[in-house]
């Protein structure tokens, strides 16, 4: 079993969940992610790639470690990700643009540039598969029967 370092996640996040299946979705890996650490997540409004940045950049403290969801970011196991997260002592904070993206801004105040896949999905499910892979990688470090 893997000793989890992070003991704060951030989720700062442009628009809102609106689909009801995934809102439970969220929710649920919201939940599930709480037994192991403290998850915070930070809704902006959808007002256009430079004023999101602004917002976005109010909310970045320096001591966390930063991660941009970007297309043409590193993809990662889900084995990876759990080491990253163990290997992590500071706090960490994930960032998901809206349909845009998010600006150069933003992307070069992160220390790491993330892809879920090639494919192209929506913010809302980016949400969720993401919550679902942080979930995931805390039961890797734990020794947890979720992950097979």
């Amino acid at each position: 079993m893997l000793m989890a370092a992070t003991n704060k996640i951030k989720l700062i996040c442009v628009g809102k969940v609106k689909e009801a299946y995934l809102k439970e979705g969220v929710a649920d890996f919201s939940k599930r992610i709480s037994h192991y650490a403290k998850l915070d997540v930070v809704e902006i409004k959808d007002l256009g790639m430079e004023q999101e940045a602004e917002k976005i950049l109010s909310h970045l403290r320096s001591d966390d470690y930063t991660i941009a969801l970007c297309v043409d970011g590193k993809q990662y196991s889900s084995m990876e990700l759990a080491k990253l997260i163990m290997a992590t002592p500071k706090n960490m904070t994930f960032i998901i643009g809206g349909a845009n993206g998010l600006s150069q801004k933003v992307i070069e105040k992160a220390h790491l540039k993330l892809s879920l896949s090639q494919m192209t999905f929506t913010h809302e499910m980016c949400r969720l598969f993401l919550l679902e892979q942080i979930y995931r990688a805390f039961t890797i470090i734990k020794g947890r029967p979720y992950h097979k």
